[in-house]
């Protein structure tokens, strides 16, 4: 331990190139790959994938805070161990303990740590599968479809990601790295005003591009200064008022200069989607032409002088919000402070941090008049699902903890799986015991198309199937979900009375925006959840309204956004 948390001094023959906040997360993250691959201690590779990832969003040159032998513990993730750890990439050019593993290990899994972002023990069974052996290969085999073909999509996608230099974020890690990176234009850079457009300003659940206008008089100057971002940022491309950025975090950062006069017109142009702004030229005509029927200097301007009522940016992906618009008669979206409470959480009882008495206390201290706990069915063993003689005492418990008063109702519920054959996890007996059910599925993804949807059709014929969860499985940028007649599934709830579920965990959002709108025409409700495994998690919630609000959802289509005596008629079927 003593290694680890040494100072590093300076030797004489340091090097004297500068390190990218990139070169530095990358061989963090390339230690926790191998040292995940030797099985230590599964906190001790989180730890050094958070810190990666922390450093990969810092917008101040790591290299340059080592050399003013600056204190890297005073932000968050990097504690004692991984600072020397830092320090000793700087100062050394290189990371011993990393050298070291890459020493001890097999040829194949040194070459895979080249790639931090690889799981090593997936490739070594896909090389064991296809008889292969180097990266080269592997690439090979993906590109030729073989990897899909013999081991699945989930796996060929985890490769594609994997080799892949540039690779998208979730919105929530881009919610971090927006504020850092709009920090740095008006800190350091001194813009005049700078604003996030694009997929990430219409709350797309994946981001590929970070985008921003800007306000400034000195562009070339601007352009100077984001290529020392983090270190060194390189300049991908470049124009008089437009300039591409290869960011360390793997994505890019496209920033697009504007005018005072016309900031609302560029608003425009850079937040809707390519086939939102062709249907919204049928009203405006041509956007490029009307920098001389301005000024624009507010989206408001421009779409009062075209008869428009204003278009929520989560709206603007090219369906019918244009004609509505014209109309006016669009949706007025559904916002966080419209959630009456929390449908979908889990406690000590299974796999949650908080107990169930902690985890109605943060509810409540949200202002929420509800919560529903829904720990894992006992199939779910992994996740410590509840037997159904504890379920049997989880209910006494809720009970008396109703009966105090507390402030808020606890609901009784359970997040039962739907086994593979379309059965519910408990008895009915049981079931009928609760005040609602979320069912879900953990198992047996590989399931095709047609069997997987009739599981799911007969598991909503059982009449405590209230809320189906997260119902297609999706895990983004890690699986793409199982497959499922979603046109089917929807017909069958609104016929079953059943409900579905946007889930708010960032890594799923699902329904997807698409599948929430179409269930939502269908007259179907949807609730609106986190699946909190700690009372921190029930900020999540805004990432549901995201999707939500892209779905075109009011209050009104939201299960969470009622009065629990309503809500109660609702879930008896």
């Amino acid at each position: 331990m003593a290694k680890d948390t040494q100072t590093w001094a300076i030797p004489p023959s340091a090097p004297s190139a500068i390190l990218s906040n990139a070169d530095i997360a990358d061989r963090l993250a390339s230690l926790a790959q191998l040292l995940s691959a030797q099985k230590e201690n599964p906190y001790k590779v989180k730890a050094y994938q958070r810190a990666a990832a922390k450093v990969r969003t810092l917008s101040e040159s790591i290299d340059e805070l080592v050399r003013s032998d600056s204190d890297l513990t005073q932000y968050a993730g990097i504690g004692g161990a991984i600072s020397s750890a830092i320090r000793e990439i700087v100062l050394t050019g290189t990371l011993g303990k990393l050298e070291k593993l890459r020493s001890d290990v097999s040829p194949e899994i040194a070459a895979i740590s080249a790639y931090p972002r690889l799981d090593p023990k997936r490739v070594l069974r896909i090389y064991k599968k296809l008889n292969i052996s180097t990266v080269e290969a592997l690439r090979n085999h993906l590109e030729n479809g073989d990897i899909e073909k013999q081991l699945g999509s989930r796996i060929a996608q985890h490769i594609r990601q994997g080799l892949t230099e540039t690779h998208a974020i979730l919105l929530y890690r881009a919610d971090d790295l927006r504020e850092v990176v709009e920090d740095f234009l008006i800190e350091r850079c001194r813009v005049k005003k700078a604003e996030a457009v694009g997929d990430y300003r219409r709350r797309v659940e994946v981001i590929e591009e970070l985008n921003f206008i800007v306000e400034t008089d000195d562009f070339p100057a601007l352009v100077w200064k984001l290529e020392r971002y983090g270190g060194r940022t390189p300049l991908v491309t470049s124009s008089d008022d437009e300039a591409v950025f290869a960011l360390s975090s793997g994505i890019l950062l496209r920033i697009e200069r504007a005018r005072k006069n016309t900031w609302g017109l560029s608003l425009v142009e850079c937040t809707g989607s390519k086939a939102h702004l062709r249907k919204l030229t049928s009203a405006t005509g041509d956007l490029k032409s009307l920098k001389m029927l301005g000024p624009f200097p507010s989206e408001e301007a421009l779409y009062e002088k075209f008869g428009l009522a204003f278009i929520e940016p989560e709206l603007r992906e090219g369906h019918d919000e244009v004609q509505r618009s014209l109309q006016g008669t669009l949706p007025v979206l559904v916002t966080v402070s419209d959630i009456r409470g929390e449908l979908h959480a889990h406690s000590t009882s299974s796999d949650g941090a908080h107990s169930i008495e902690q985890m109605a206390a943060a509810a409540k201290k949200k202002g929420y008049d509800y919560i529903g706990i829904t720990d894992h069915s006992q199939s779910l063993k992994i996740a410590g699902g509840v037997p159904a003689e504890d379920l049997w005492k989880q209910i006494r418990l809720i009970d008396k903890l109703n009966e105090r008063g507390r402030g808020i109702r606890i609901l009784k519920s359970a997040e039962v799986d739907i086994l593979p054959d379309g059965a519910l996890d408990y008895p009915d007996e049981l079931l009928r015991q609760l005040d609602y059910t979320v069912c879900s599925i953990h198992s047996r993804f590989a399931l095709g198309k047609a069997a997987q949807t009739e599981r799911i059709l007969r598991a909503m014929d059982n009449r405590y199937l209230n809320i189906l969860g997260h119902a297609t499985g999706r895990l983004l940028l890690k699986r793409p979900g199982y497959e499922i007649d979603i046109e089917r599934v929807i017909e069958h709830a609104r016929q079953a009375g059943c409900f579905f579920e946007i889930n708010s965990s960032p890594d799923r959002l699902d329904l997807s925006a698409e599948n929430a709108r179409r269930a939502a025409a269908s007259g179907i409700k949807i609730a609106v959840s986190t699946d909190a495994h700690s009372t921190y998690e029930f900020d999540l919630i805004r990432y549901g309204i995201d999707q939500a609000r892209r779905a075109g959802l009011e209050k009104s289509d939201v299960l969470n956004c009622l009065h629990w005596v309503r809500l109660q008629r609702l879930f008896r079927r």
